[in-house]
């Protein structure tokens, strides 16, 4: 591999930030240093002092007067408007590496850019794969459609602007015809904590989790894309049908899903249907490990690179996702897919009666997610593709691109 590109600046959400994109930054930094010299770029709050051990670390507002000091700058954009705001600001002005967690940034760019002073990064991100405006006549529409934008990804802008981009899926890269400067690195898939029975064991007793349940759990931030009211409606078929099941949401709760909760918390399931409010990392790892099936579900989709369902695979745990976009990447042999259509209730309610009631179907789930993890996933697999994409040298077409962006 070369080493023609020594000098990193890196700038991401990174932990204490509660964010999927500061623990992806957290875990791959950690590696990558072995290998390249990587400066971190923070947005108002200081990393943790591991961190600022092992990196030199700056505030992001002195990224403009450093950035030549680099051969290669990393941006890692998502959906956090709050994260990432200053990260797509710095990428447009000064285009390089883009890391795009999310293939759909509409709902990042409304709360980001819509109405506000530098609303002329919204305008520009209406277009399509090629550049063109997305829709005729949108701009008129856009005080009726508000945050209902979502059908426009208004990605394309930032992707054909940059020098570089990398994505966790093939089904994203994809998405742009002119795809010469995107490549995929897969998300990893790690376990970075490994909790004892005696912790489990406790995890189960603080949140009620009787010994005899067959243990479900989505894990993360519980947002109305996974389908929280899909998942309660099964649970309660289950129940009803005599299945000794116990639901978790093992994760902060969204603003949009907090009725749900408060439904469920005062209903007469409430014994049998848990939401965990935000778990530290050795909470976290006991939800996982003390589940029987994960629950992954995403529609609509945001294109978006699943840390928990990495974790899910590394774990060996038998796990159900959505049949769409690039979730359909996953063999059927690792994941249950459910098609989300009038019959996704009784799909997922048949897809758990049979893993509830067939162990030795479990098991051999259980070792294809591990072996395909294992395969695809691990960082001997993912940290050479890093390496490679942050030293590579620029092709010609890219060096044209550079050269013809006004910066």
């Amino acid at each position: 591999m070369s080493n023609h590109l020594q000098k990193i600046a890196w700038l991401s959400p990174l932990p204490p930030q509660k964010s999927g994109v500061a623990n992806y930054s957290y875990w791959l930094l950690k590696e990558l240093r072995h290998h390249l010299a990587v400066d971190l770029y923070y947005n108002e709050q200081a990393p943790v002092e591991e961190l600022q051990r092992e990196f030199e670390t700056y505030p992001i507002a002195e990224f403009p007067r450093q950035r030549d000091r680099y051969d290669e700058v990393v941006y890692h954009l998502g959906n956090h408007s709050g994260f990432h705001r200053t990260i797509y600001q710095l990428a447009w002005r000064f285009p390089a590496t883009i890391v795009l967690h999310d293939y759909n940034l509409s709902a990042f760019m409304h709360d980001a850019f819509y109405r506000q002073p530098d609303g002329d990064l919204y305008q520009q991100a209406l277009t399509g794969p090629n550049g063109e405006p997305a829709r005729t006549g949108l701009h008129a529409l856009l005080p009726k459609l508000g945050r209902n934008i979502g059908a426009i990804p208004m990605c394309h802008a930032v992707v054909n602007r940059s020098r570089k981009v990398i994505v966790h899926h093939r089904w994203v890269m994809h998405q742009f015809p002119k795809a010469d400067h995107v490549r995929v690195i897969p998300h990893f898939a790690r376990i970075t904590h490994r909790p004892s029975s005696e912790e489990i064991t406790n995890f189960k007793k603080r949140f009620s989790i009787k010994e005899n349940q067959f243990v479900l759990s989505c894990l993360g931030f519980t947002n109305r894309n996974k389908l929280p009211s899909l998942q309660v409606e099964v649970v309660k078929r289950l129940l009803d049908h005599g299945y000794p099941v116990h639901l978790v949401f093992a994760g902060e709760t969204a603003p949009d899903v907090k009725r749900l909760e408060t439904e469920v918390q005062t209903g007469e399931n409430r014994e049998n249907i848990t939401f965990t409010g935000y778990l530290d990392e050795t909470d976290y790892y006991c939800a996982l490990f003390a589940s029987d099936v994960l629950i992954n579900l995403r529609n609509p989709s945001m294109g978006e690179a699943s840390g928990t369902l990495m974790q899910a695979l590394a774990a060996a745990k038998p796990t159900i996702i959505s049949d769409v976009n690039q979730y359909k990447e996953f063999p059927d042999q690792v994941c249950w897919k459910v098609t989300h259509d009038e019959h996704e209730a009784d799909l997922l309610y048949e897809y758990l009666v049979a893993l509830l009631t067939n162990k030795r179907l479990r098991a051999a789930i259980s070792a294809a997610s591990l072996d395909y993890a294992q395969e695809v996933f691990s960082f001997s697999r993912i940290v050479p593709q890093w390496i490679d994409a942050l030293t590579s040298a620029r092709s010609d077409a890219t060096i044209s691109l550079i050269n013809s962006l006004k910066v």
